[in-house]
């Protein structure tokens, strides 16, 4: 009896906790990040579109300077569950491309922002 006494109070303690900065799942940024250009020379008639990036994205909070990460998926796609404020958001950042301009995103209460990141492949 005490065990499940101790198993139910871990239970409702861990079910209490939270995890800072992650958000509650009702605002954040969801996106996708495409990286281009793929092709050293674009040919008229011979399309060349960017393709789902996978990696690591960052979103640095403007105030905390707190960092949250996600990895895309295999479609470049991406989801942060973040409170309400302002992010810097971008790529994990490499010793060569590829790489990202960081843009500056406002998460609204009760909303995802959507964004697409420009991931420069280095190809010229």
């Amino acid at each position: 009896m005490q065990r499940i006494a101790v198993v139910l109070v871990a239970v409702v303690l861990a079910a209490c906790g939270s995890d800072a900065g992650a958000g509650d799942a009702t605002s954040g940024i969801r996106g996708q990040a495409l990286a281009g250009p793929q092709c050293p020379v674009e040919v008229e008639g011979s399309p060349c579109p960017d393709l789902p990036w996978q990696g690591t994205v960052i979103a640095t909070d403007a105030e905390s300077g707190e960092e949250a990460m996600v990895t895309t998926d295999p479609e470049g796609r991406f989801e942060f569950s973040l409170d309400p404020g302002t992010y810097a958001v971008t790529i994990a950042p490499g010793s060569h491309p590829p790489s990202a301009e960081p843009q500056t995103v406002v998460v609204e209460a009760d909303s995802f922002t959507e964004i697409v990141i420009a991931v420069d492949t280095g190809i010229r």
